[in-house]
């Protein structure tokens, strides 16, 4: 069991380097995107960066561990696979609304960006909790 926990650690740090690179390279994409100038398309972005956040989170807190059969590699890379993916959607989704925000309203939103890195810890301190839940019943 401490395998599957160490492979979420990493899986965690790996997700956690690749939202700080992607950070970067939507912050300048966007910032040189000439559709982005348009306060309505903002909007509408933000709209469906919304809606990719929200299925993403209810697909990450539907994920249970408590139904992988831990001790099946397979098993065990397809529960890591499918929470990184919604792990990732997340993380993107947020740092977008946090740049779009910005772009928006012309200066960063302290308190909405602090709001936004907790939910993200959030979704990584269940993915924990969840695998711990998971691995102490067996």
């Amino acid at each position: 069991m401490k395998k599957i926990i160490l492979e979420n650690i990493i899986k965690n740090i790996i997700l956690g380097l690749v939202l700080i690179v992607s950070f970067y390279y939507i912050q300048i994409s966007l910032n040189t995107n000439a559709i982005i100038k348009n306060d309505v398309i903002i909007n509408n972005l933000l709209l469906v960066v919304s809606i990719m956040a929200v299925t993403a989170c209810f697909g990450n807190f539907a994920f249970t561990y408590e139904r992988v059969n831990c001790k099946n590699v397979w098993q065990r890379y397809l529960a890591h696979v499918t929470t990184v993916l919604l792990m990732l959607i997340i993380g993107i989704s947020l740092e977008l609304t946090a740049i779009l925000t910005k772009l928006l309203i012309g200066e960063r939103l302290i308190i909405l960006d602090i709001t936004l890195l907790l939910l993200y810890l959030a979704s990584i301190l269940y993915d924990f909790w969840d695998l711990l839940r998971a691995t102490n019943s067996e």
